[in-house]
């Protein structure tokens, strides 16, 4: 079992920009040193519907990005969304490969 006894954020945090409950998304296989990373899954959240007119004027690309906080470090950004539901389909820790 990890100790995560000096991580700044072992529960789960509020998404400054709709309130709604963060998830655990599993982060092992990406170069976050950490096993998870904190997620806002919800679609109907400020920053996440806002991001998609954003990115498309700003780099020309149909992708969107959620809010997430490093566990470890408390450090906040936002993370690639490709789609409504592409991260929570493949990134929750109890399902890492939902289609096999």
């Amino acid at each position: 079992m990890m100790n995560t006894a000096n991580w700044k954020v072992t529960e789960a945090p509020t998404c400054p920009h709709c309130k709604a409950v963060m998830e655990q998304m599993d982060a092992r296989y990406l170069d976050w040193e950490s096993p998870y990373l904190w997620v806002c899954y919800n679609n109907e959240c400020t920053l996440f519907k806002k991001g998609w007119n954003h990115m498309m004027e700003s780099v020309g690309q149909l992708v969107s990005y959620r809010f997430m906080i490093h566990p470890q470090n408390g450090e906040a950004g936002v993370i690639p969304a490709f789609s409504h539901d592409y991260l929570e389909k493949r990134s929750k820790p109890m399902e890492p490969n939902p289609d096999e």
